[in-house]
Parts: structure tokens; sequence; C-alpha cells
């Protein structure tokens, strides 16, 4: 068997395999051009791969480069042999990174190579087991740097029922692919075979059914998802665009579920989004009015956040973005603000290359209120004068992107990096990952939330678990007002989106907005964390209350007394109170003073309070009528038991209750003692 591997080069035909046995000792080698010996590191691309120029793809299927591009993603992102067969060799996987595809200018091209890709991870437990059980390769075979190369050449074979490629014209060709190519086209029966007995083996209908049920579910939605696209309002006007697609053949529908070839409606929530049929994609790719700047395509998913931040601004207001990513999100935020007023400052440009197609792009959109900043959010101090003026903050951390249906639209419009192909790829969920992202999340928000001037901060994220989203606004929220002991807290409000009764219905809560991944668009968290003005924090409390009956305002008719509810006031004409004694009057003055010098117990706090010196505070000129302090936000804070006239009636058992309320009530000692104790929390 030695003798015949030296004979033919390391690779041994697969008959004379059968004849004479395989083996199981050796790798599998195949000879091949002394210039493609560096295709093992996936970041350096050889000399003769040609590169891809913007619209050279227009074939449908794959050719060679497409092939040589696809292996190195996923010679890169593979994360084992999935198959007991096959021995795993640790080098060919240690410190490898997703390659950056800089050589293809083609967007179409760019998709077909992360498609291949993805499938091939997908599918790489069924592959890996139909070359080994086809004869292809040997049992106990070690995958060498060519593994990439003959797994996607074997998925694209798989896409197309095993029909022979018919090469494009002037179609690039790379020997050492052609080889592989045509190797496997010699194992077609065999292979087929693997396959039939797989699908016999797990009872699949279909090649689909062998998946794992969640990445089944999820290709299934981002097959049918439809196309969303929002208008650049600085070149064109909602109207205007629809005028120019009802000329181009498109006819408006309804709503999205009556979309259909050649069809558009406009979206409920997003008033300049505009949704296609997913059919429609390329012809949408070569219309003039994408390529013109005029309609951007991105999910719905990553367009809810800047509405929601629009809905926040006033006249004047600059806003920041963290992260940037592709920037078309930050570019979808200053479209929706003045251009002239706003500035937008946007974090996460990863060098000067980033920069300048960040700056190129926003320059074609017609923007010009946009700054690119390469600072780490982290050390930026938040009293920078460059942003004084910034009252809102949009966060878009990098998170597990979970949510997502189609991850190659992802990474070509979101600039998302490749590795969510692995992610996506299979079932299971790497919690360590999860903890750290939360982690970074967390600090994230908390950073953002520092700033003293910002008024709100618009939290999104493309994850569907709830440590991403729910607990993170939550622990940061009460963090940061415990923090400030209340001075200015933070409270999470709705966003103002308009929602159907349907989507109404999904959501599990009325403070935030989760939507699961469907067939209609990505899944999607959105939250927002409000600051209330000090200054019209404590009147709100009190206009609140007063609506409720919990409390009087200065000025307003005096509530009548626990237990005196069902007892009506007897009316007192002019002419009693004129012959009413003056004794009686002067009796009941002494009464009442009397009963303010004794002591009086405090129930809440359990004191006896002994001298009046030290429980009032010292009266203004304008003498007040005392006032409840309670209210439905603070309502578990207080105590019910009420004490002498010049108390309030209640008495709150935060100091965050305290501190927003003091300038309205008079202080007894309890107060003090709340306000003095070191903790915020009694």
């Amino acid at each position: 068997m030695a003798l015949l591997s030296q004979h033919y080069g390391g690779r041994v035909p697969g008959m004379l395999i059968k004849a004479y046995g395989s083996m199981p000792s050796t790798s599998r080698k195949t000879s091949i051009p002394s210039t493609m010996s560096n295709t093992r590191g996936c970041e350096v691309a050889p000399d003769n791969i040609p590169v891809l120029p913007e619209n050279s793809d227009h074939g449908q299927g794959c050719n060679h480069v497409i092939y040589h591009y696809a292996s190195q993603v996923f010679g890169s992102l593979r994360p084992a042999n999935k198959t007991d067969k096959l021995v795993l060799d640790v080098d060919l996987r240690a410190g490898r990174e997703p390659p950056k595809l800089t050589a293809i200018k083609d967007e179409r091209a760019k998709r077909k190579v992360y498609d291949l890709a993805f499938d091939a991870l997908k599918y790489q437990a069924l592959l890996e087991d139909m070359l080994v059980d086809s004869g292809y390769y040997g049992y106990d075979t070690v995958p060498d740097e060519n593994h990439g190369v003959i797994v996607v050449i074997l998925c694209d074979m798989l896409n197309r029922r095993f029909a022979r490629r018919i090469p494009e014209t002037n179609e690039p060709v790379i020997p050492y692919v052609q080889e592989f190519e045509d190797e496997l086209f010699a194992y077609t029966t065999k292979l087929n075979a693997s396959l039939a007995r797989n699908r016999i083996k797990f009872q699949a209908r279909s090649v689909e059914c062998l998946l794992p049920e969640k990445v089944r579910q999820r290709e299934e939605c981002g097959t049918k998802m439809p196309i969303y696209a929002w208008v650049n309002q600085l070149q064109n006007s909602v109207e205007e665009v629809m005028e120019q697609l009802t000329e181009d053949g498109y006819k408006k529908v309804p709503s999205v579920k009556a979309l259909a070839e050649y069809s558009f409606a406009v979206d409920s929530q997003c008033p300049n989004v505009l949704v296609f049929d997913a059919q429609n994609r390329n012809t949408l790719e070569d219309s003039y009015l994408v390529r013109g700047g005029n309609l951007i395509i991105q999910d719905k998913s990553c367009c809810l956040g800047p509405h929601s931040v629009k809905s926040l601004l006033n006249e004047g207001d600059d806003v920041m973005h963290i992260y940037t990513g592709s920037g078309w999100t930050t570019s979808h935020l200053a479209t929706l603000t003045n251009q002239e007023l706003c500035t937008v400052y946007a974090f996460g440009v990863k060098n000067e290359e980033h920069s300048e197609q960040l700056m190129a792009n926003a320059k074609k959109l017609g923007i010009h209120n946009v700054k690119f900043l390469q600072d780490n959010f982290f050390e930026v101090q938040h009293l920078d004068n460059r942003f004084k003026n910034v009252k809102v903050v949009l966060v878009t951390p990098q998170d597990s992107r979970s949510g997502v249906t189609n991850p190659v639209e992802y990474i070509i419009h979101e600039g998302a990096d490749a590795s969510i192909l692995r992610e996506l790829s299979q079932e299971q969920v790497d919690n360590d990952k999860i903890d750290v992202l939360v982690s970074k999340h967390m600090e994230l928000l908390k950073h953002a939330m520092k700033f003293p001037r910002v008024q709100a901060v618009v939290y999104t994220t493309n994850s569907i678990f709830q440590e991403e989203n729910e607990n993170v606004v939550t622990k940061v929220t009460d963090y940061i007002n415990a923090r400030t002991m209340g001075k200015n807290p933070f409270r999470l409000i709705p966003p103002v989106l308009p929602l159907t009764p349907a989507e109404l219905e999904m959501q599990s809560s009325s403070k935030f907005i989760k939507m699961e991944p469907s067939s209609s668009m990505g899944g999607c968290f959105l939250s927002v964390m409000s600051r209330e003005d000090e200054s019209m924090s404590a009147s709100d409390v009190l206009a609140r209350a007063a609506a409720k009956g919990l409390c009087a305002l200065p000025g307003a008719k005096p509530t009548p007394a626990r237990g005196d509810e069902s007892k009506p006031k007897k009316k007192t004409s002019k002419t009693s109170q004129k012959l009413l004694p003056k004794s009686a009057s002067a009796k009941k003055e002494r009464k009442g003073a009397k009963i303010a010098k004794s002591p009086t117990p405090d129930h809440a706090f359990g004191a006896t309070v002994r001298s009046p010196s030290l429980l009032v505070k010292k009266p203004s000129s304008k003498r007040l009528r005392p006032i409840r302090t309670a209210s439905l936000m603070f309502a578990h804070h207080f105590t019910n038991t009420p004490t002498t006239e010049r108390q309030p009636y209640g008495v709150p058992m935060t100091k965050a209750s305290l501190v927003r309320v003091q300038p309205k009530v008079e202080l007894i000692l309890p107060h003090q003692e709340a306000l003095q104790h070191p903790k915020p929390f009694l």
C-alpha cells in the first residue's frame, strides 16, 4: 500500500483502496501546485487567485474563485470534525480568523461565498460522513489543509443534486480546485448512495430534515423574510420614491401580508421604511434607487432604534451612537435629524480604512452632520466638552445575534464578523460566551448613562436571550439609581412606536419591545431608559398622588381625617358662628398646643420623639399645611400611621424618596436619620 501511495503521489484511487484496503494511519494528501502551498493560512490569498471586480459575477452557480474563498471561511470557522470517523487536526484550527474577502468587490459574489460556507457548516456532519462512507476518505483519515475545499465542493454538489456544473463563459480556472472537483464527480454514485443511507437512517424526507430543529426553523424564516429598505429623505421624500417605484412597474399593497412579486408596502412602525417581496432582491439591488443612495436595504430590526431616538429628540439636541458597525444605522439616524442643528457622534470605528469607508458612504447619501470617532468609548470623559449637547444615546452592542434569521445578509449589510456563521449553524448555545457578552453590555450601558446631560438611552439588540436584554437594562438602571441616591433617576419607559393589537399581545411587558424571529422580520429587543428631571419629578409625583387622592396640594381644600369619610360634617351658619362663645375657641387652641408639646411615638421607626425643636424644621415665613408624601410610585415605602398635625401623613422609608420630595414636605427626625444613613435603602 505504501508503494501504491508513492506511485499515486499520496492519493490512492478508491477502487484500489477497495481492493487492497484503506490506509488508516496516513492522512489524505493531494499533489497541488507549489504556488498554492500557502492555502493553509486563510488570511493570505495565493498570487494566482483572480480578483473579482464589481459587477463581475452574474452566473447562477459557483465557480472556482467562490470555492477557494468559501473553503477559507469554512476552514477558519469549523468547530471540529463532526464525525468520529475522522481524526481532528488541532493545528489546522489554531489562531485562524475568518478572511475579510477584500479581493471580492462584487456583492453578489461575496454573498455566494458566505452562503456556501454557511451551508457547509450546517451540513458538516453529513458531508464528512458521506466522504468516509463513500470511500473517498479512508477510516481514521486526518484532514489536511485541503479538507475545506473538498467539503465546500461536495456541499455545492449536494445543492445541485449531484448534477454536473456547467462553467460560465470566460470563467477563471484554479488548477487545484479543478482537480478536487473532478475527483469528487468521479465518486458521484457512491456519494449519492451514502446520502440515501443517511436519509433512511434518520427517516428524513429531505436533506433539510437532517438539520437540527432550531437551525431548520431559522433557515425557513430567513428564506421567506421580505426585504426592508429605508428611504433617504435627504434626497427624496417617501412619496417621490413610491411614485418612481410605481413607474418602474411595482404595485403598492396595503400590508406586508399582501406582498407579491413586484409589489411593495409601507411599514406600520417606521413610516420611511418600504417592504418588498423576497423574490425581488436581485432586481432591487440593481435598481438605480438603491445604487444612487435613495433606498438603503437594511433589516427592520435595525430601523427601530433610530425611530425611537427620533421621538426623544428636541430641536438642537445631539446624539451619540455606540457601535456604528457598517454605518447604515448611524446614517439612518442622521437622515431623521436636522442636518444643521443636530450632530451624531458615532463610536466603534476600527481604523483609518474603516473611517474612510464610512465617510464615503455618508457623503454618497448627502449626510454631513455625522462625526465618526476612533476613540475608545470607555476612555471618553463624561464631562468632555464635545458632548455637552448630547441628550440621547443609542446603544447597539455586539451581541450574540441569536435573533438573526439570515446571517449572510447581516454580514453584508451590517458589517458583522463572519463568526456569526459558526454560531448560527449549531443548535447548542455557548453559555460562557453569553456571560462575557452580558458583562460587556452592562459596562457599556453604565458608561453611557453616567453622562450628566444625557436624558435618555435607547438600548437595542438582535438577541432573543433574556440575559442580554431585560436583565441587563433592569440591573443597570437599578445600579445607576442607587449610585446617584435617587437624584435624577432613570426609569424604563415604553418605546414610542405604533404596534398592532397582535404585536401588543405578543409583548410580555409594557416597558420593552421584544420581537421573536419570524418570517416577517428578525428577532430584536428595544428598551428606553429616560432620566427624570429633578425640577419636575417632585411636582409630577405630587400631581399623580393628588389625582389618586393620596395627598392634598398646597392651596387645596383639606381632606377629611381617616374614619370621618362616612360622617358628613355639619354645616355651621354665619349666625351660629356669631353665637359661638370666644372661650370655646380659645380652649380649642390651648388643647391643640398641648397636644403638639406632648411626646409622640413614631410607629414607622419605633423611636420616641421627646423634643419638638428636634422634630420639625424651623417654620418658613409662609405657613403651609403639612401634606402627605406618598404616591402610587412609592406606596410600598410608606407607613400609613398618622402622627401630629405638623408631621407628614406617612413616612417614606427610602433615601431616594426623601430626596425627591424634600422641597415639598416638613422633615422629622426619622427623615433626617434616613438622609444621613450610609446606605441608599434602609
